[in-house]
């Protein structure tokens, strides 16, 4: 299982939350906006120069709406695990390498 950091919370540049993989890649999830808002989620896995996109979603469109309520499903819509932040990091943190997430998040999507 990946060593999740903390949820960063910041007006300006909405949420994300760092992971480091068993296999030691470092994997950057971004909510665009935070909380239960819409917007942008995206995984990023960051590199020595930069990072590269391994999955984008927009979360305000038909397919962002079901990945997040299959993630979501049967918890209170009010409780933080339901954000899309934490729910796209709960998904993710027991994958072994930056590919199992493009993988896993590939298979939300759909």
């Amino acid at each position: 299982m990946g060593k999740v950091g903390q949820f960063i919370s910041d007006p300006r540049a909405g949420a994300y939350c760092d992971i480091v993989l068993d296999n030691g890649d470092k994997v950057l999830v971004n909510h665009s906006k935070g909380g239960f808002k819409g917007g942008w989620l995206t995984i990023e896995k960051r590199k020595w120069f930069g990072s590269e996109v391994l999955f984008k979603c927009d979360l305000d469109s038909v397919d962002g709406k079901t990945a997040l309520a299959g993630l979501t499903r049967g918890l209170p819509s009010d409780d933080a695990h339901a954000t899309p932040l934490y729910a796209f990091v709960d998904a993710i943190k027991d994958c072994a390498s930056a590919d199992a997430v493009r993988a896993k998040c590939v298979a939300l999507h759909r």
